[in-house]
């Protein structure tokens, strides 16, 4: 292989040009596969492994279509490629793996062409999630860049949210919010009690934006994020010789002077730091590991734990001191599964939040897709309500039908999962009954959904059911089910 020349001192450079393009390709964040006309792979790079969930050596030497069998000849923008010679850019894509996972891309594919022939294609394929997470960010700075700019500066670190971006329907919530926004303003400690995924740190960043502090560093810290050993290192900085290697290095709480850090996941933090976190918020001072002298910072503290706090209190794993200190306003977001109302609400904002990067119109949820998600527990919450619109986007998207996301689109796993729970407290409730009394109340139980999803009209949920009108008929009549048309 030719070796790379310096372009000023021609010498020799040490990397060839195929260990410099390994290196190049299998540290970039877009997926880079390559197959030949007869569809075999034979490159696959880091990026790709992580999209697909797959391992260059699970792929390289196999043919495509065993790897994912959801894709043919006839759907194979790949194969497309080498059939008409011609690129195909930016397509979205779904699809899955030879394990059953479900993959989103875009997808742009590049014939490979000698002596007029196509020998085979180059793919490069961009996560969903990661673009989404981009156009996000870029959304929240372009909105912003005039005001910035008028300022003279921009935001300092990633403090993009107010509290117009905290969506809820819920009256209690709505309340609980406003009255957050107007006391935001006063310097005092918070605490927010919510499950993963509730939106937390929207409401941190709200806090922070809402005070006088707006303008100075706003330090986030996921909690669990830190190895054991480093904490104090992390959180109050480091003196040089402190241990092997140690340079003199501020921590958090200085990088955060003037402005607010932000402790996520505080129940995570073990309980023998919890006691110097404790002293520099009440003191206003740190001294740095191997350091000899206290530091001065001035800093806000918020918080959030994903436990019920005097639940960890009792348990020992959140101390009752600091408890105090941090929670001198307290907030509580309930999980989504407790405020019902919510769940469409957000859906409705989360469609038309990717309508535009999708090129979508007028999107709706199908009766069947409304009933499934009010009933589904949702167990991530905002975030995860959020992660299930844009994939059955993508599905309708891909499927190219008319602008209804029905049962079809949703991810497998939500359907799957409600259907599980549901079919458990049915059979929980009916253990002590006999087999034939256990079916005959999960039979009345899809009975009762498949009416309830019909608002009552039994032709309607005789389809559903996929059963003629006169056995539902017979079968209402047999387990004296009201209130139907």
């Amino acid at each position: 292989m030719e070796e790379i020349k310096d372009y000023n001192s021609k010498k020799e450079f040490p990397v060839s040009k195929e260990e410099l393009f390994d290196i190049i390709f299998d540290n970039i964040n877009v997926g880079i596969d390559v197959i030949d006309y007869r569809g075999t792979i034979l490159y696959y790079n880091k990026a790709i492994e992580k999209l697909e969930g797959l391992s260059s050596q699970e792929v390289i030497g196999e043919f495509i279509f065993d790897i994912f069998p959801s894709f043919n000849y006839e759907n194979s923008t790949m194969f497309k490629c080498i059939e008409t010679g011609r690129p195909i850019y930016n397509n979205i894509q779904s699809y899955l793996n030879n394990k059953g996972e479900q993959i989103y891309a875009i997808v742009t594919n590049i014939p490979i062409i000698k002596d007029g022939k196509v020998e085979g294609v180059v793919e490069f394929a961009l996560d969903m999630d990661s673009i989404g997470s981009l156009y996000e960010t870029f959304n929240r700075w372009y909105s912003s860049k005039d005001i910035s700019l008028k300022k003279g500066k921009g935001k300092k670190g990633a403090n993009y949210y107010n509290f117009g971006d905290f969506k809820t329907n819920n009256i209690e919530l709505k309340e609980n919010i406003n009255k957050l926004e107007a006391i935001s303003k006063y310097d005092y400690n918070v605490l927010i009690f919510g499950e993963t995924g509730t939106g937390k740190e929207i409401l941190a960043q709200s806090i922070h934006n809402a005070s006088y502090r707006k303008n100075k560093p706003f330090i986030a810290q996921n909690c669990a994020a830190v190895p054991e050993n480093i904490l104090e290192s992390i959180f109050f900085g480091t003196e040089k010789g402190a241990y092997t290697g140690a340079e003199s290095k501020p921590g958090l709480f200085e990088m955060a002077d003037g402005g607010t850090i932000f402790l996520d996941e505080l129940n995570s933090l073990p309980v023998y730091p919890q006691a110097k976190l404790l002293r520099v918020i009440e003191e206003g001072y740190v001294r740095r590991l191997g350091g000899k002298e206290d530091i001065k910072v001035d800093v806000r503290v918020i918080a959030n734990v994903n436990r019920d706090p005097l639940g960890l209190i009792n348990k020992g794993k959140l101390r009752e001191d600091l408890f105090y200190r941090i929670s001198q306003i307290y907030v509580e977001i309930p999980p989504l599964r407790k405020r019902k109302e919510d769940i469409l609400y957000l859906s409705r904002y989360f469609i038309d939040q990717n309508a535009k990067f999708l090129n979508m119109e007028s999107i709706k949820l199908s009766p069947e897709v409304r009933h499934l998600f009010v009933n589904y527990p949702w167990v991530g919450n905002v975030r995860e309500l959020k992660n299930v619109i844009i994939q059955s986007m993508i599905n309708l998207k891909v499927d190219c039908g008319e602008n209804v996301i029905k049962i079809k689109h949703v991810p497998k796993y939500i359907i799957n999962e409600n259907n599980r729970k549901r079919m458990k407290k049915i059979l929980k409730v009916n253990k002590d009954k006999s087999y034939e009394e256990r079916i005959i109340a999960v039979e009345k139980e899809l009975i009762l959904e498949a009416l309830d999803r019909a608002d009552g009209n039994v032709s309607e949920a005789a389809r559903l059911l996929k059963i003629k009108r006169q056995t539902l008929q017979y079968k209402i009549k047999k387990y004296e089910i009201e209130n139907v048309e």
